[in-house]
């Protein structure tokens, strides 16, 4: 229904390019998909960002855990 009801042809001026003229609901739904991608690849970039800062943040984690075993450890030992 959403293109029969707009069929009418338009042609999109961007300043400094001028897109050819087809009808209105293909640009708005050119535009919809467009925009689902760009938002869809951005916060990609932003998951991919905050699971390295995760990952980074595990590693430091672990590494504190297994010196405080080796802590805990000396202290038993120096005790005994």
């Amino acid at each position: 229904m959403f293109t029969i009801h707009n069929t009418e042809k338009v042609s999109i001026d961007l300043v400094f390019l001028t897109l050819p003229e087809a009808s209105l609901s293909l640009w708005l739904i050119a535009a919809f998909v467009l925009g689902g991608l760009s938002g869809f690849l951005l916060s990609s970039v932003a998951v991919v960002s905050l699971k390295a800062r995760l990952m980074g943040s595990r590693r430091k984690i672990n590494a504190t855990n297994k010196e405080l075993d080796q802590l805990r450890m000396a202290t038993l030992k120096d005790a005994a």
